[in-house]
């Protein structure tokens, strides 16, 4: 039951994330599932082309996953620029150029305890894989190496894993489903009531 005092941009926000997730990234998901990557070679024509279809499979599945989190992040990210401009019209300048810091600043102001709350750190994490996702082997892509190494963890020894960290970043769906609490946890705590499930 919605609450009598529940802020509607939250609450619009929030239920458009949980039904981006059900409706979309949780099927998709279930039909793009990887399996174990090949790396033994062979000479074998057709066991080669069954490890090439293996393993293609399994790119798309790990980029899918990839480009779910990089939606994520960008659909939290308007939300978060259009919620800012209704809380604070006379700064609605400021809140369409403020880099993701600067928002979290906004945030602050509007309501303090969102910003000290844990659910920010996975938002902080999201943000990093989103602009990884987005830009590469960057600043983003060296943060989450220290904070997240086991996303960037690859078995086998393909010599192109070291220098394509982003293109063998593994998010698994826990990782993807955790992200997604996440954002409509903060949409709970800026004033959607009540915070739906995901199954």
């Amino acid at each position: 039951m919605i609450t009598e005092n529940s802020d509607v941009v939250a609450l619009t926000a929030q239920a458009d994330i949980h039904r981006l997730c059900v409706k979309v990234v949780q099927p998709a998901l279930s039909e793009f599932a990887p399996t174990v990557d090949i790396v033994r070679e062979t000479t074998d024509i057709d066991e080669f082309l069954e490890h090439a279809r293996i393993n293609t499979h399994n790119s798309l599945c790990h980029e899918l996953r990839r480009t779910f989190a990089l939606v994520l992040a960008a659909l939290f990210e308007r939300q978060l620029r259009f919620w800012l401009s209704e809380k604070m019209p006379v700064k609605k300048e400021s809140v369409e150029k403020a880099l993701w810091s600067d928002l979290i600043k906004l945030v602050d102001c509007v309501d303090g305890s969102i910003t000290t709350n844990p659910v920010m750190t996975e938002l902080e994490n999201l943000h990093l894989v989103a602009n990884a996702v987005r830009h590469g082997n960057g600043r983003s892509a060296k943060s989450l190496l220290q904070k997240k190494p086991d996303f960037l963890s690859q078995t086998g020894t393909r010599p192109h894993v070291k220098r394509d960290l982003i293109g063998n970043m593994r998010i698994d769906d826990a990782q993807l489903q955790l992200y997604a609490i996440a954002v409509m946890r903060f949409w709970h705590l800026a004033g959607a009531s009540p915070l739906p499930k995901l199954v």
